[in-house]
């Protein structure tokens, strides 16, 4: 059965119930999330034994199943984060902007909840906390909708929202479990009950999504990164970044696609990158003259716009950073970008020029995190405009409205 209308008006009703309570009561329900967490320890990761079985046994790829793997490490990776979540502030209720008018009218300007959001994802099951923590630290209501190749999983740790919830008397409306795909088409039409859609994960899910929904979507649909190597660069920096952006998680969102060179050090640098790199298991594309320096796998054009998700790279090699840089704009998926250069001028010209939510220079764009940039854990990265662009945490949940207070005033 779908979420009726009846319910979704509780959603909202308890979105209206959450924008009132305190801080205080907000972080008691994390620390009642963290422990629940611990106590349904053999649970979870039973629950989640038996998806990976699954998961595999169905055949699907192997990047997809290294996702869906969660782990007593990876549980305690997560109450940790949810702690670090509790330790944030959420800055509901700050005045953002106040000014009196002249005829003694006074405005605020006030940071408020978005209200209900959708958050549509696949395989990484810690997403479910991530997001439910975020979603009531923030003081917003949300509705989730995990992959049904973590279902298992993601109802254990629904299990363990649930008690939270209500250990820490927050409404049981607050945070919602969407079970099959039918109810997700529905709600993405419900634009009266929904205030944002999230989506997370491959783009064939965000595209469905994005053209689906009549609610605005906060999403990216294709992330990897390339790195640009300057004749300026540090080569043996240059050389431990690359490997850390390729081999630290192949299959995430900010990890490295193509690495282009400069000419002018392309006979140094590219026979050392393709070595470290194959011994890394890394199997390497490259263009015409990338193949005259070290024995590496064609690159077809189609290959300047892959997001490999495993362990591919290319490398393309340029004449200049004039070049580089255009190239970057071309093939770019506006995710995460990278520079490894000591050229000041070089530098300027990168962040001036290229156009993504985040752009590294001198460091690995495995960096690209949320909880890495200090906002505590992240709903995801958004490569979109409008509203929230790069990680989004707290600040990015929240948006504002207008206090207005008067005696009488008319106009």
């Amino acid at each position: 059965m779908g979420m009726t209308n009846l319910q979704l008006q509780r959603v909202r009703e308890a979105a209206i119930t959450i924008q009132r309570t305190s801080e205080k009561e907000r972080n008691n329900f994390l620390r009642a999330l963290s422990l629940q967490l611990g106590k349904r320890k053999n649970a979870i990761l039973r629950a989640n034994e038996r998806d990976v079985a699954a998961a595999r046994k169905g055949g699907l790829a192997r990047a997809f199943v290294e996702r869906l793997v969660f782990d007593a490490q990876a549980l305690n990776v997560l109450r940790a984060k949810v702690r670090s979540v509790e330790k944030l502030r959420s800055h509901l209720g700050q005045v953002i902007e106040h000014r009196s008018i002249r005829n003694g009218l006074t405005l605020k300007k006030v940071r408020v909840p978005l209200g209900v959001m959708l958050v549509i994802y696949e395989s990484r099951p810690e997403v479910t906390v991530d997001v439910a923590a975020l979603c009531v630290k923030s003081g917003n209501a949300v509705l989730l909708k995990g992959g049904s190749e973590a279902k298992r999983t993601n109802a254990a740790l629904f299990a363990c929202i649930k008690a939270a919830l209500r250990n820490s008397g927050l409404s049981q409306e607050s945070v919602s479990l969407v079970v099959t795909r039918e109810e997700v088409n529905k709600l993405l039409k419900k634009s009266n009950a929904i205030d944002l859609v999230i989506a997370r994960g491959g783009y064939g899910l965000v595209r469905s999504v994005m053209n689906a929904s009549t609610i605005p979507v906060l999403a990216h649909a294709a992330g990897g990164a390339r790195v640009y190597v300057d004749k300026s660069a540090d080569l043996a920096m240059a050389e431990k970044i690359l490997i850390n952006a390729k081999t630290s998680k192949p299959a995430a969102c900010n990890a490295l696609d193509t690495v282009i060179v400069h000419r002018a050090i392309a006979r140094e640098f590219v026979p050392r990158i393709v070595a470290a790199m194959q011994e890394e298991g890394v199997r390497v594309l490259g263009d015409r003259e990338t193949r005259q320096l070290g024995r590496v796998g064609a690159a077809r054009e189609s290959d300047w716009d892959n997001e490999f998700l495993g362990l591919t790279v290319a490398i393309k090699i340029a004449r200049d950073a004039q070049e580089a840089l255009a190239f970057i704009n071309v093939h770019s998926k506006r995710h995460t970008e990278g520079l490894i250069a000591k050229d000041k001028m070089v530098i300027n010209e990168f962040v001036r020029s290229i156009d993504a939510a985040a752009l590294f220079v001198n460091v690995s764009t495995r960096l690209h995190d949320g909880y890495v940039f200090g906002l505590g854990s992240e709903m995801g990265i958004s490569a979109g405009k409008l509203h929230a662009r790069g990680p989004v945490g707290l600040k990015e949940l929240t948006t504002y409205k207008w206090e207005v207070y008067g005696k009488g005033h008319t106009r």
